[in-house]
């Protein structure tokens, strides 16, 4: 093996995530996660995908693609990270104030987190800073 240094990288670029609903995933991630359309993709059918935005600099494309969304379902593709556990607190508050289906808290690998499964039952994880240390894990 050759000894070589790796080039860098500046951050994750986007996610993209595949839907059975365009529209209906749009809506969805508008109003649990506070992501904006920034642009949007249309065929002859319709809406076909959409790019979408979030003030923290993260960005999600959703991409019609029904067979890959549901051979997803339950699996965990988008995993954010909410600050320490009274972050994770607001965001079940949150996610009980707009009737959205999740897990409650509870303990992961690295600390706490949350399970919500999005209009195709794909999981979205939120997790908390906060890692076990190493007496802990």
């Amino acid at each position: 093996m050759k000894d070589a240094t790796v080039p860098k990288l500046f951050g994750l670029h986007h996610v993209r995530l595949p839907v059975t609903d365009v529209s209906v995933s749009l809506e969805w991630y508008r109003e649990v996660f506070g992501l904006v359309p920034v642009l949007d993709y249309q065929e002859e059918e319709g809406l076909v995908g959409v790019v979408l935005a979030h003030e923290s600099g993260m960005t999600v494309g959703l991409h019609l693609d029904p067979d890959r969304a549901v051979a997803l379902r339950g699996f965990c593709i988008l995993a954010l990270e909410v600050g320490p556990q009274d972050g994770l607190h607001h965001w079940v508050d949150h996610l009980d104030r707009l009737q959205v289906a999740h897990s409650g808290v509870r303990e992961g690998h690295l600390g706490l987190l949350v399970e919500v499964p999005d209009p195709d039952g794909i999981l979205v994880q939120l997790h908390t800073t906060e890692h076990p240390s190493a007496d802990e894990a």
